[in-house]
This record gives C-alpha cells, sequence and structure tokens, in this order.
C-alpha cells in the first residue's frame, strides 16, 4: 500500500473481498460482545452476530463465562434469542436439550440408538475473555490472547479511565441510531480521523480544544485524545469543575471504538459489525457511574446530533465510492500526527490488508 493513498474503491464494493473479511478478519479477531454485569448470573445469557455466525455467550454453573455457537447440533436450529437466564438450553425444533456448560443432556429416541455418543454432540465453542468487565469473544481457538495481541491497550485505557471500574451499561440505551447503509470500513474510517470535523461537527469542534488534539497509532490500537475542552460551547454545557475535562477515543482491531467526551463520567463502547456488504450495524452502548451527573442535552447532543451527522457523512460516501470517477484519495497526514491526521487511517487500512494476504 502505498503511504499516502487509501485502499482501493473495490475493498468497500467486492462481494468477494467481503467474503475474505468474514474468514480472515471477523472470525479470527476478538469482537466485542457486552459487559460482564449483563451477564453476572448463573445462567444469565445474551446473543450476538458476527457476519453469518449466531452466538450465545453465557454464565455457567462454575460461573465462568462460555462461548457457543447458537446453532442447535441435530439440525442447526437457532437456540436462543435475544438477552435471559436459562437453566438448561432447549432448542425449539426437536427439543434436544443442553447444559449450560454445553454438553447435550437429552435427545429424543436416542438411548434406541446404539452408536449414538451424546459426548459427539455437545455445543460447538469458541474463546471468550474478560477484559476489565468488557466481554470479548474470538471464533478462533488458536487465537492469542487479546492482551497480548494489544500490548499496552489496557494500561492506557485504566490510566485515562479512572472510573473504569464503577461503569456499568446505561438499562435504557435505546436512543443511538444504529443502522447504517455504509461498509463497514467506511464507518470505521470515519471515525478513525477529525479531518472531517471543523466542517462537519461544528459544535463538536466548539467543545474540543483541536489545537492539541493528538493521534497515536499502536500495535493493533490507536487513540485520538484532546487534553482540554470548552465547558461552555454549542454541543452541550457542563460544569468546568466536573472531574472529566479532556476527551479520548480508541480503536480497537478490527471493528471496536471506545471514547469518552468531557463532562461527565461515561464511557460508549461500540462493536461496529457488517450486516452486508453496504449495511453495518454499530452495536454497543453507553456505560455509566451511578453517581455522575449527565449534563443537559447531553444524549441528545451525542445521539441526535454527532452520530447522526456521522451517519450522513458515511452513507453519502457509500454512494460517491461507486463513482467511475473514484479509486482511491490520498491519506493527509502531518508529521506531529495532529487532530486532523489521517494517520489512524492509514493503520487501519494497513491492517485490512495485511489481515487480507495472511493465508489463515
Amino acid at each position: 500500500m502505498s503511504i499516502n493513498k487509501t485502499i482501493p474503491s473495490r475493498y468497500y464494493l467486492d462481494h468477494d473481498i467481503y467474503e475474505q473479511e468474514k474468514l480472515k478478519i471477523l472470525y479470527c479477531t476478538w469482537q466485542y460482545a457486552g459487559h460482564a454485569s449483563q451477564v453476572a448470573n448463573i445462567g444469565d445469557y445474551l446473543t450476538l452476530k458476527i457476519g453469518d455466525e449466531n452466538l450465545i455467550i453465557i454464565r455457567t454453573e462454575d460461573r465462568e463465562l462460555k462461548g457457543f455457537f447458537n446453532v442447535c447440533r441435530h439440525r442447526a436450529h437457532k437456540l436462543l434469542e435475544n438477552r435471559g437466564n436459562v437453566k438448561s438450553i432447549t432448542c425449539p425444533y426437536h427439543a434436544w436439550n443442553y447444559s449450560i456448560d454445553g454438553e447435550l443432556r437429552y435427545a429424543k429416541n436416542a438411548d434406541k440408538m446404539k452408536d449414538f455418543n451424546s459426548s459427539d454432540y455437545c455445543l460447538a465453542s469458541f474463546q471468550v475473555t474478560d477484559m476489565c468487565d468488557f466481554i470479548f469473544v474470538n471464533l478462533d481457538h488458536k487465537a492469542p490472547p487479546l492482551n497480548r495481541q494489544a500490548d499496552g491497550f489496557v494500561k492506557d485505557l485504566k490510566e485515562r479511565v479512572p472510573f473504569l471500574d464503577r461503569l456499568k451499561p446505561l438499562p435504557d440505551d435505546k436512543e443511538r441510531p444504529s443502522v447504517i447503509n455504509a461498509n463497514w470500513k467506511i464507518v470505521i474510517d470515519n471515525y478513525l480521523e477529525c479531518y472531517h470535523c471543523t466542517k462537519a461537527h461544528s459544535a463538536f469542534v466548539n467543545m474540543i480544544d483541536m489545537d492539541h488534539y493528538r493521534t497515536e497509532v499502536y500495535d493493533i490500537w490507536s487513540r485520538q485524545y484532546a487534553p482540554k475542552s470548552r465547558p461552555d460551547n454549542r454541543a452541550y454545557k457542563f460544569d468546568k469543575s466536573a472531574n472529566i475535562q479532556d476527551m479520548c477515543f480508541w480503536f480497537l482491531w478490527p471493528n471496536t471504538a471506545i471514547g469518552y467526551v468531557p463532562g461527565v463520567e461515561a464511557l460508549f463502547f461500540s462493536s461496529i459489525r457488517p450486516e452486508s456488504i453496504d449495511e453495518t450495524t454499530r452495536f454497543g452502548h453507553w456505560l455509566i457511574t451511578d453517581d455522575t451527573i449527565i449534563p443537559d442535552g447531553f444524549y441528545e447532543y451525542m445521539n441526535q446530533v454527532l452520530f447522526s451527522e456521522d451517519i450522513s457523512l458515511c452513507e453519502s460516501v457509500q454512494q460517491g465510492i461507486r463513482s467511475l470517477s473514484y479509486s482511491e484519495g490520498p491519506l493527509m497526514i502531518d508529521p506531529k500526527h495532529s487532530g486532523i491526521s489521517e494517520i489512524a487511517v492509514q493503520h487501519f487500512h494497513g491492517l485490512v490488508e495485511q489481515a487480507l494476504a495472511g493465508d489463515n
């Protein structure tokens, strides 16, 4: 890849590339699934979809988190929906019953089959890890641990988010727009740079001191950070004595976005998941501390203004990238990696090309 160019437009449009992305990126990398408090009790479960794979995360009898493919071993029917609590897992189709540890406990007529061995039909599993109470999954049993791949990421998160261990998901966080009619990489490209912010997010740049905004890239993660902000601004006003006066956005390969903004002890966690080649779902939530004071207009600005502005940008790019006139564009990178540098986009594109060139 030329250091001055984006990946070609075919990476956003080619169906064969999209199928390769499922195999070589989505199914062998660490994907955000939820917060540990959402599956705190034995039998608590949540479900998610990554690419074409439906998955279950469940708290087992030994209080460990385990991950199973949400697919019955008999005729491949989906086993569980949404979130909840179960004492066992029963398939809605032929009533095969599994323990919450994934073992097949009952299959009608199996006792009359001489060679039937229930241990051959346990639920298929995958890796699950808990990082600072944030749950990540990886469908590749051979994948290295997340903390080894993302060296320094947890340390950076803990240092910059002193309220991390007091966070809980907002119970009724349903106001954020989630469906974006654009390729998932366009959504991440947009998230990874603030070159567009002055024109597209006027209230945001009125709140954040862009002169001190910096972008840094590491192995499989990057960080955008602004140490200063303006409490009296056009986005939402906050107390000048609030604990949080800075802003930080992280990206964790391949599709996790994490961040906080000034004035409130709250963190957003999002997984930017492709639903198809040109449709993306931003799954995630706000996490807040019990004693935080939400500034007036905070959710309205973040959900109805900032996120909506970004969605419009991404959907316009999705249309434009189909043009015969466009193949690739320049990456605007300055030596100081300032707030308007596209260095993190270049970093992301390099990881995409590296993954797709691999043999896994």
